[in-house]
């Protein structure tokens, strides 16, 4: 079930106001980050003040993006005088990061998301689990303006950027009608496609190819080869001078094997175990992530878990997704 407020209310709120915060998640991804660029870039283009802000862990095949060069990186004032904060993509208040100190001190607060188990913290809350992504309602936004604004060609290649990558190429159960209407037209707008496609699904360096070959030397199959586990520690990225933003895509490899209904990377991080997880079809691999503290999508998700070693996160997701899989033979 949705629960969002009007574009409308979100067009008032905008209008209103002209200190503006932008933010996604932590660990930004390509709808989190391509959203925050676009709707900043849509701000400036207003006339408004506004400040992109996105954690520090951006991968390199998202470095292209148009106006990243303006994005602050963990810089956050310590006076902040933002009347407006726009959260995108983030189902909690806390999944931006540590932002208390800019959201007490904003009138407003602006949630726009569209994962299932988002939580309506905001005072405008636009929460779409129907779309295929963040950037689909951005767009859609767009669209609702009383000017008829449209994206700009760098704007539409951001936007662009959120659809392709949370639909895997188009590949996921949330690619619908709407979602290639939407990429259609953001195609029209003079989204840069193939320099988008080069980059992230087309160009590995030498160091994440290898780590690619290394992962899966290490997978298993388990639970009759239904559950596909990956397990990278730090003995394994340290030879190759590899860090955990450079497993892209890895996790999504083993659901082409027939069979292989969830996969799961665990990697080891200096600070924490990060857990990627992937459904080829049936299981709703978000509803295994929330029981660890995360979230996400049916078919792509995810949790990070502290103070415990890695092959304890190992064993206790692996009971999680039996009892996932024998649930559903049920």
């Amino acid at each position: 079930m949705n629960n969002f407020d009007s574009f409308q209310q979100i067009w008032k709120a905008i209008e209103k106001g002209q200190n503006f915060f932008v933010a996604g998640h932590l660990n930004p991804d390509g709808d989190s980050l391509g959203c925050t660029l676009a709707v900043c870039s849509l701000l400036e283009r207003l006339g408004k003040t506004a400040y992109a802000y996105a954690d520090p862990s951006i991968g390199n095949d998202l470095m292209f993006l148009p106006g990243l060069e303006n994005i602050h990186l963990k810089e956050l004032p310590s006076k902040p005088q933002f009347d407006t904060v726009i959260l995108l993509e983030c189902s909690d208040r806390k999944r931006g990061g540590d932002l208390e100190n800019v959201l007490k001190n904003a009138k407003t607060l602006i949630s726009i998301d569209h994962h299932l188990v988002s939580d309506p913290y905001a005072d405008i809350n636009h929460i779409d689990s129907t779309a295929s992504s963040t950037a689909e309602i951005i767009f859609q936004l767009f669209e609702a303006s009383e000017d008829n604004l449209l994206p700009t060609p760098e704007e539409a290649t951001c936007l662009y950027t959120g659809v392709v990558t949370d639909t895997g190429r188009f590949l996921h159960t949330n690619t619908t009608a709407e979602a290639l209407r939407v990429a259609s037209a953001l195609v029209a707008l003079g989204a840069d496609v193939n320099r988008i496609n080069q980059v992230i699904y087309f160009t590995k360096s030498y160091t994440e190819l290898k780590l690619v070959g290394r992962a899966l030397e290490k997978m298993r199959l388990l639970f009759q080869k239904k559950y596909s586990e990956i397990i990278l520690t730090k003995e394994d990225f340290e030879p190759l001078n590899a860090v955990p933003s450079q497993t892209q895509g890895i996790v999504s490899q083993p659901t082409m094997i027939p069979g292989v209904e969830v996969s799961a990377l665990i990697k080891e991080e200096p600070d924490k175990i990060s857990v990627n997880l992937r459904s080829r079809n049936k299981i709703d691999v978000s509803a295994i992530a929330q029981q660890f503290g995360g979230g996400g999508h049916a078919r792509a998700a995810g949790f990070k878990v502290t103070g415990k070693a890695v092959q304890a996160v190992a064993q206790a997701l692996a009971k999680a997704v039996q009892k996932a899989i024998e649930g559903h033979g049920k």
